[in-house]
């Protein structure tokens, strides 16, 4: 995994043989096998989307209990949903441009919420994108689920 620029979208799939993440400036989503007793790489990284060419950049992601990740799409302004085969299922949009990470919240993790951001705007832009920098709730049907607790 050497030669990452900017590690985002760092998550596991429900059962913990996959890893999935991004090199934000490569815009492409790897997937990655893993040992789901230790979370250790069992494999080589395989490309699982690759985004260079389209509107915004990849940021934070989260897998719910389906194996579905979902990925805050920066600049564009979506949540992006990916099946567990890597085809992009579902775009959400977020009211913000800079949309940074989605996460599952509420007692049954069944409600996702998305943080944005405003790093780098001007204040014309600011301005153009007021909801900026704000976290969201989006109303969709999903089955969530919490990270597990790991050691680092």
């Amino acid at each position: 995994m050497g030669n990452v620029s900017i590690p985002n979208s760092i998550c596991f799939s429900p059962d913990g043989t996959a890893a999935y993440y991004t090199d934000t400036k490569e815009n492409v989503l790897f997937r990655l096998a893993c040992d789901p007793e230790t979370g250790l790489p069992t494999g080589d990284k395989q490309v699982f989307f690759d985004h260079r060419g389209n509107k915004g950049g990849l940021d934070g992601s989260v897998v719910d209990a389906d194996g579905v990740l979902w990925n805050a799409r920066w600049g564009a302004g979506c949540i992006d949903a990916y099946s567990p085969e890597g085809r992009r299922i579902r775009s959400v949009a977020v009211p913000a441009r800079q949309p940074s990470c989605p996460a599952f919240i509420g007692r049954g993790a069944d409600r996702l919420a998305v943080t944005s951001a405003w790093e780098g705007m001007d204040d014309p832009a600011r301005s153009a994108d007021p909801l900026a920098g704000q976290t969201f709730l989006l109303d969709l049907p999903v089955r969530g689920r919490f990270e597990p607790r790991v050691l680092i």
